[in-house]
């Protein structure tokens, strides 16, 4: 069998390298002094006491601007220059300590024809030998000379730009997207214009204090945090800062970060170093062990990055179980700034949930209160499963001391649920409205026999209504009546009212899914026989009245329930109204004029 060498099409391996590995022609300006960079940590292998320093200069030279860029790193001998700068994929940091270099690929100084049709390099390596000049082109061909001048140790680069991009060699764009990069890089930047300018930080941000951290955040990032939290993890050796967001973001949202690998940027956008729960804060990170992909923008998703990240996370855990004992009104705040994305992710986390739940804020009978506090009120936790049975029954159960959570929120039913699932220890109940009553007084038989004709009345007329009268004492006194339902008689409710004012094809539709069942009980109206109005009612003599004053109570109670009325309920209150007003104006002497006394 015979065998074959692949053709490798050199031309367009580096168009393919330069032109598309690549997001934007800008990078190359990374690259130049990435290399740079790795190559003052080589030198300081050598002479640990080495001061680096990176230069750069635009100037123009012939019909397009040249930009030079010189660090006094290690150097390359001539022998390295063939083995190094002529090989895709070459690196000059293979055989050697990887971790303290941060380009790894040795791809990166193709970058530079993006924007350039030559690289002209001259170097000296700091370990002996003549500088050289390496002169490549985009068509894979390179010259090398020998020079005579002296030169110190290090490396100058000279890149010309080709037509069409002179933009990318303009001196402000050139120094903004240099600070955008290499910000946090300890070794000093300089511009050489009228003056040097050094476009690099003295500090990073996770070197800052957070008061200063904060005001790095207003002015790079426009963004007003609640907070700094420090990051580090052992694993990946990262260091960085967390900042909580100020407004809230939907938990589907893309979660990006700010991430340097060795100090250097690699992505604004990074959206794997923090686990997807952590969508409340955005970070600064530093590391110096993930592995970046080829084009330096991201990370490889390996088991080093899953444990980076989890160490991570801890942090900001620990942060927040801080602030639950340091600082509780900004972990209110940050609670209730990012309080349906922290219900929705308890739900899913139950370490989350363990986290959160205690400071998650619940309506209940008696006002808003905390999971925590509920717990520490209450030996059980009760709770309705739809805001309208709590609005029935959250005014008696207060009354009577009995605190019931709102559990018609959304996930609130769900999050109730669960905390009897992960503290078993916790007791957990639904409270049917229907219980209620059970805790009521019974009438006595004097009370019984006085309130027999008013019950009766009372069922015939709420009988059209599906509607099941009785007569109790319960606090407190000032409610007249309670009108109670459940689940099933609500939406048979809903469907009537539905029927009333759908047309006659859709009427008879929804007729046959409710069963039109004449005796199905949609619900229960209790008086309350402690209330005045009630008991006047029911000793009234006057059976128009006491006709009125059922219509009139039974919508009250629908109305403090948050019932919708139907039409015929409509129908009954106009009509106990107006038998009201008749009767006021038949005993105001029945006048037609307004009195203007």
């Amino acid at each position: 069998m015979e065998s074959f060498h692949f053709k490798v099409n050199l031309k367009g391996m580096i168009d393919l390298l330069s032109n598309h590995l690549y997001s934007t022609p800008h990078v190359y300006l990374r690259e130049l002094v990435q290399n740079a960079a790795d190559a003052i940590t080589a030198r300081k292998k050598l002479d640990p006491e080495h001061a680096g320093r990176i230069g750069v200069e635009l100037y123009e030279s012939g019909p397009r601007p040249t930009l030079f860029i010189e660090d006094n790193g290690i150097g390359l001998t001539e022998e390295e220059v063939h083995r190094f700068l002529s090989q895709i994929g070459h690196t000059s940091k293979q055989g050697t300590d990887e971790e303290d270099f941060i380009g790894r690929f040795g791809v990166g100084l193709l970058s530079c024809f993006i924007v350039s049709d030559e690289i002209v390099l001259l170097t000296r390596s700091a370990k002996g030998g003549d500088a050289v000049e390496w002169r490549g082109r985009p068509d894979g061909s390179y010259t090398l000379r020998r020079l005579e001048s002296e030169m110190a140790p290090g490396t100058r680069i000279y890149l010309q730009a080709k037509e069409g991009f002179e933009r990318w060699f303009e001196p402000e764009r050139v120094k903004s997207h240099i600070r955008r990069y290499a910000e946090c890089l300890p070794v000093p930047i300089v511009f050489y214009g009228e003056r040097e300018e050094r476009l690099n930080a003295d500090k990073a941000p996770w070197e800052m204090s957070a008061s200063d951290a904060l005001v790095w955040a207003r002015e790079k990032l426009d963004l007003a945090a609640l907070d700094v939290i420090p990051l580090s993890s052992s694993v990946g050796e990262a260091k960085g800062v967390a900042f909580v967001l100020p407004h809230p973001v939907a938990v589907s949202a893309r979660k990006t970060h700010r991430v340097y690998v060795k100090r250097m940027l690699l992505s604004e956008r990074s959206e794997k170093v923090l686990p997807d729960w952590a969508f409340f804060v955005t970070a600064v990170l530093n590391v110096n062990k993930l592995r970046p992909t080829a084009s330096r923008e991201e990370f490889y998703e390996d088991a080093l990055l899953d444990l980076t990240r989890a160490e991570l996370g801890a942090c900001i855990k620990r942060y927040l179980v801080n602030l639950a004992s340091t600082r509780p009104k900004l972990l209110k705040e940050i609670i209730r700034i990012h309080y349906m994305s922290i219900k929705m992710l308890s739900l899913e986390d139950d370490e989350l949930f363990r986290l959160f739940i205690d400071w998650l804020p619940f309506e209940t009978s008696f006002g808003m209160l905390t999971m925590g506090e509920l717990r520490r009120r209450e030996p059980m936790v009760l709770y309705t499963t739809t805001v309208d049975e709590f609005r029935q029954i959250a005014r008696v159960a207060k009354a009577q001391s009995i605190c019931v959570v709102n559990g018609g929120y959304v996930h609130d039913a769900e999050l109730v649920q669960k905390l009897g699932k992960v503290f078993p220890e916790i007791q957990v109940r639904r409270l049917d409205p229907a219980e209620l009553t059970n805790r009521f007084s019974q009438l006595d038989e004097r009370e019984r026999a006085v309130t027999e004709d008013f019950l009766d009345l009372a069922g015939r007329m709420l009988r059209p209504f599906a509607c099941v009268p009785e007569i109790r004492k319960f606090a407190p006194p000032e409610l007249s009546a309670l009108y109670i339902t459940g689940e099933e008689a609500q939406f048979l409710r809903a469907a009537e009212q539905t029927r009333e004012e759908a047309n006659e094809l859709f009427s008879s539709l929804i007729g046959q899914v409710t069963g039109q069942n004449g005796d199905k009980s949609l619900g229960r109206l209790c008086f309350n026989f402690a209330n005045p109005v009630v008991r006047k009612a029911i000793l009234t003599r006057d059976l128009d009245l006491r006709k009125a004053a059922v219509a009139m109570l039974y919508v009250q109670a629908l109305l403090l329930g948050h019932h919708p009325l139907r039409k015929q309920e409509m129908d009954l209150l106009n009509h106990g109204i107006i038998h009201l007003l008749d009767r006021g104006l038949e005993l105001g002497g029945n006048r037609d004029e307004p009195d203007h006394r």
